[in-house]
C-alpha cells in the first residue's frame, strides 16, 4: 500500500525540499547525542551558562553568610525541577499556538524520562523553531535568576538548585537548535507524525 503523506509534506516536495533525517521518539536521545556534542555557536553558548550557573553556585556560598547557611535547601530546589516541567513543555506549546499549529499535544518517554510537546503534521520552519525551542530556557531561567537576586536565604537556595537543574533539562532543546544552526543555510524545517510517533526533519538541496 503505497503511503500517503500529509498535504505539507507534499507542498514542501514541490518546494524542493528533500527528507534529511527522523527520529523516533522512544529513541529521541541517540538523536540529541548527535548534535548536542558539536563545536557550535549553539552548544558553545550552552556550556559558557553552565560554567556561569556553576561558578555563581560556588561563590555565592563564599560571600553570603545566609546562603551558606540554607545551602542544604539547593537539594529541594533539585528536586522542585520537576514542578518547572510543565511549565517548560506549556511554553513549548505556546509557542507552537503562536507558530499557527491547531493542536498540540504533550507525551513523556517514562523509561528515559524525557518529556516533549508536538504538533501534529504542523511545519516549523527554522526562525519559528529556534524561537519556540529556547523560550521555556530563556523565560524560567530568568525568573529563577531574578528570584535568587530577590530572595534571602532559604528561598535563594532552591531557586539555585533548580536553575541548575533546569538549566541541565535544556540540553535537548539545544540539541535540536544545533541540528538547525548546522543546517542553517539550507532552511531546514520539522514537523511531528503523532502516529508514528516520530519527528521529521526536511532539508533544501544544497
Amino acid at each position: 500500500m503505497t503511503k500517503t503523506y500529509p498535504q505539507s509534506r507534499i507542498e514542501l516536495e514541490r518546494e524542493g525540499y528533500v527528507m534529511h533525517t527522523m527520529f523516533q521518539h522512544n529513541n529521541i536521545v541517540s538523536f540529541v547525542k548527535t548534535y548536542f556534542f558539536r563545536t557550535n555557536p549553539v552548544i558553545l553558548f550552552y556550556w559558557l551558562f553552565n560554567a556561569v550557573v556553576f561558578l555563581f553556585f560556588v561563590l555565592l556560598p563564599i560571600f553570603s553568610e545566609a546562603f551558606r547557611a540554607q545551602l542544604h535547601l539547593v537539594l529541594i530546589g533539585l528536586v522542585g525541577f520537576l514542578f518547572l516541567v510543565p511549565i517548560h513543555e506549556l511554553i513549548h506549546g505556546i509557542g507552537y499556538r503562536l507558530a499557527g499549529a491547531r493542536t498540540v499535544s504533550y507525551r513523556v518517554v517514562w523509561r528515559k524520562f524525557v518529556v516533549y510537546a508536538m504538533a501534529d503534521r504542523f511545519v516549523t520552519r527554522r526562525h519559528w523553531f529556534v524561537a519556540l525551542a529556547l523560550a521555556p530556557f530563556a523565560l524560567i531561567n530568568c525568573a529563577l535568576m531574578i528570584l535568587i537576586m530577590a530572595t534571602d536565604g532559604g528561598w535563594s537556595a532552591v531557586m539555585t538548585g533548580a536553575l541548575i537543574m533546569h538549566t541541565a533539562g535544556c540540553s535537548g532543546d539545544f540539541a535540536l537548535v544545533s541540528y538547525f544552526y548546522t543546517f542553517w543555510s539550507r532552511h531546514p524545517i520539522t514537523y511531528d507524525e503523532e502516529a508514528e510517533g516520530r519527528t521529521v526533519f526536511m532539508l533544501l538541496p544544497e
